[in-house]
C-alpha cells in the first residue's frame, strides 16, 4: 500500500479534528466542509484496496471501521447537533484508528479472492461494521458522560470536559445509540446463522467470533434494560459498554489480527 495514500488519508482526519477542538460546538458550512473532507480522505485507502484485490486483512479492517465511524458520526450530528461537540474524543481515537491500518497494511494479504455464493454475506458484513460503528461511537459518548459527571461531583473546572455535550443530552444519545446497535447487531447474527448454515448444514457453530458477539448481544441488551429501568449511568454503564466494545473487538478485528499476524 503507497505510504503517500496512507499520509494523505491520515492529513485529511486533521482539520475536521482540529476544528473540533478549536470550536467544538459549530455547526456551520465550515464545520460540514471539514467532516466531508475526513470522509473523502477514509475512503481513499479503501477504494483504492477494492480496485486491486478483496481487502480481507486487519489493515483493511481498520479502515472500513474507522470509515463506518465516521459515517455513524456524521448522521448523528445531522440529527443531534450537539454531538459535534463529541469530536474532540472521536476524532483522536480515528486517528490511532488510521495509524494502526497504516501500520499493518503491509501485512495485509493481496492474493485473497472473494467468493460466496450467497448474497447474505454482504448484509452480514454490512451489519458487523454497522455495529461495531454504533458501540464504538456509544463507548466513547458513555466515556464522555462519565468525564461530564466526575468534573461535577468533584466541583473541577476542566476546560476539555467543558467542550462536551451536556450529561442528559449524552445519556439519552447513548441509550439510542446502543438500542440500535443490539438491532443491528441481531441481525447479524441472524444472517450468521443463515450462512453457517448454507456453509454446513449446521445452524451454530461456537467458535470464537460466534461467542464474543453473542456475549456482546447480551451485555448491550442487559445495559439497555438497567438503563430503561433503573437508570444506569456514569462508571457502571462505562464498565459494561466498554465490555461489550472490548467484545466486538475482540470478534471483529481481533480475530483477524490473530489469525493474520499471531498465528
Amino acid at each position: 500500500m503507497s505510504v503517500t495514500l496512507n499520509f494523505l488519508s491520515l492529513s485529511l482526519l486533521l482539520p475536521a479534528c482540529f476544528m473540533s477542538y478549536c470550536r467544538p460546538q459549530s455547526t456551520n458550512l465550515v464545520k460540514w466542509s471539514l467532516l466531508l473532507l475526513a470522509v473523502v480522505g477514509s475512503l481513499i485507502v479503501p477504494l483504492n484496496v477494492l480496485a486491486n484485490y478483496w481487502g480481507a486483512g486487519v489493515a483493511f479492517s481498520l479502515r472500513v471501521t474507522l470509515l463506518a465511524i465516521l459515517l455513524v458520526y456524521c448522521l448523528t450530528c445531522l440529527i443531534y447537533p450537539f454531538a459535534h461537540r463529541l469530536g474532540i474524543l472521536i476524532f483522536p481515537y480515528l486517528l490511532v484508528l488510521g495509524v494502526g491500518a497504516a501500520g499493518l497494511s503491509t501485512l495485509d494479504d493481496t492474493s485473497h479472492v472473494f467468493y460466496s455464493s450467497s448474497k447474505w454475506i454482504f448484509v452480514h458484513i454490512i451489519s458487523s461494521v454497522l455495529t461495531y460503528a454504533l458501540i464504538s461511537l456509544s463507548a466513547i459518548v458513555s466515556l464522555a458522560v462519565y468525564l461530564s459527571q466526575r468534573s461535577l461531583k468533584g466541583k473541577k473546572n476542566n476546560k476539555l470536559v467543558a467542550l462536551l455535550p451536556a450529561i442528559n443530552e449524552g445519556n439519552k444519545l447513548q441509550t439510542k445509540l446502543l438500542i440500535f446497535a443490539q438491532l443491528i447487531l441481531l441481525c447479524g447474527l441472524l444472517t450468521g446463522v443463515i450462512l453457517q448454515y448454507f456453509n454446513t448444514k449446521t445452524f451454530l457453530v461456537f467458535d470464537h467470533k460466534t461467542v464474543l458477539t453473542t456475549l456482546a448481544f447480551l451485555i448491550i441488551g442487559f445495559v439497555v434494560y438497567l438503563q430503561e429501568r433503573s437508570g444506569i449511568r456514569g462508571k457502571i454503564a462505562v464498565r459494561f459498554i466498554m465490555f461489550a466494545y472490548l467484545m466486538l473487538t475482540l470478534a471483529y478485528p481481533g480475530v483477524k489480527f490473530v489469525g493474520q499476524i499471531l498465528l
